[in-house]
C-alpha cells in the first residue's frame, strides 16, 4: 500500500453519530459485501464490494482506506449515501438502523494514485451527488516542453530591448 497516494477526503454535515460510525467501522473491518447489508440484499446496482470508505473519531468525514479497488470508491460512495446517510436513504425508517438520522450531506473529493498506473481516480461527491472519473497522465513530451516561465514574454511595441536579458 504504500506505494499508492491517497488524496483528499469527503465532508459530512452534520458529523456521523456514534451508532453511524460504529456501523461503518465494523462494515469495513468484516468481510462482508454492500450487497450483504440489511439495505443491499436483492439490489443489483449495489456493488460486490467491501466498505472501504472509514470514518473519522469525530465523523466529520470519510476517508478512502484502500482495502478495495480503486474501481469501487465511487459506487460504494453512492452506496453510502443512497442507502446510509442522505435525507430519504433506504435505511430511514429500517428496523437495523433505528439509530441512523439519515440527515447527511456529503462533500469533497478523494484522489487515488498507484505508483505503477499512469492514471490517478478522482471520486467526488457534491451535495450528495456522486462522480468520479479517471486523469490520465501528461504524455511522454509533455515534460520535453518548455515551461510557461521559461518561455520569453512579448514586449509592448513601445518597449526597446537594448541588451538581451541573461538566463
Amino acid at each position: 500500500m504504500h506505494d499508492t497516494v491517497f488524496l483528499g477526503r469527503i465532508a459530512v454535515r452534520p458529523p456521523l453519530n456514534e451508532a453511524e460510525r460504529d456501523y461503518l467501522t465494523r462494515l469495513a473491518d468484516s468481510n462482508s459485501t454492500l450487497r450483504g447489508t440489511p439495505t443491499g440484499r436483492g439490489d443489483d446496482n449495489v456493488p460486490f464490494a467491501h466498505l472501504a470508505w472509514e470514518p473519522c473519531a469525530a465523523g466529520c468525514c470519510l476517508t478512502w482506506s484502500g482495502r478495495e479497488r480503486t474501481k469501487n470508491m465511487q459506487p460504494s460512495l453512492r452506496f453510502l449515501v443512497d442507502h446510509l446517510l442522505k435525507t430519504g436513504a433506504r435505511a430511514d425508517g429500517h428496523k437495523r438502523f433505528g439509530d441512523f438520522t439519515c440527515d447527511h450531506v456529503l462533500d469533497g473529493t478523494v484522489v487515488v494514485r498507484r505508483h505503477d498506473d499512469e492514471r490517478a481516480y478522482v471520486a467526488e461527491v457534491i451535495a450528495n451527488r456522486v462522480g468520479g472519473r479517471s486523469v490520465e497522465s501528461a504524455c511522454e513530451r509533455a515534460a520535453e516542453a518548455p515551461s510557461p516561465r521559461s518561455r520569453p514574454r512579448p514586449r509592448p511595441a513601445n518597449v526597446i530591448d537594448f541588451r538581451p536579458r541573461r538566463a
